[in-house]
């Protein structure tokens, strides 16, 4: 509170305890907005990182593509999509080193799997299916 103008704040009896602080959040919350929104992200993570004070950036699409962490870790990957192409997305989060994942597709395409899952789940194939798909039920 004292880095964005505002130490009165800092000094009330109910501020070292964090539920009091949820309770006068729209008194803190206001002042700090204002103060980050009239600064360049860069000048705010120094002087937040200088006051000891945690914060987390939220991205636009862009800056989250372009961040350099999310490039190192391969976060947004690239896949051949069946209908679109190349198709950017969020990859695995979790990747083990004995069993690291994949990414089979980017969805299953409409109707691509109604024939087995009717099979399996109700045993409707064959003959019956084709009749239902000929009243409109399929």
């Amino acid at each position: 509170m004292r880095l964005v103008g505002r130490p009165d704040i800092a000094e009330q009896p109910w501020f070292p305890r964090a539920g009091e602080r949820v309770k006068h959040a729209d008194m803190i919350d206001a002042p700090v907005a204002q103060w980050i929104a009239a600064r360049p992200m860069e000048e705010v993570s120094a002087a937040f990182h200088a006051a000891g004070a945690a914060l987390a950036p939220v991205y636009d699409i862009e800056q989250l593509i372009n961040d350099p962490h999310v490039q190192d870790r391969d976060m947004i990957t690239t896949i051949d999509d069946e209908d679109l192409g190349p198709l950017k997305m969020q990859n695995l989060i979790f990747r083990l080193c004995g069993t690291p994942g994949s990414i089979r597709h980017g969805g299953r395409r409409l109707r691509q799997d109604t024939d087995s899952v009717l099979d399996e789940l109700f045993g409707i194939s064959g003959e019956k299916l084709d009749e239902l798909r000929e009243n409109g039920v399929v």
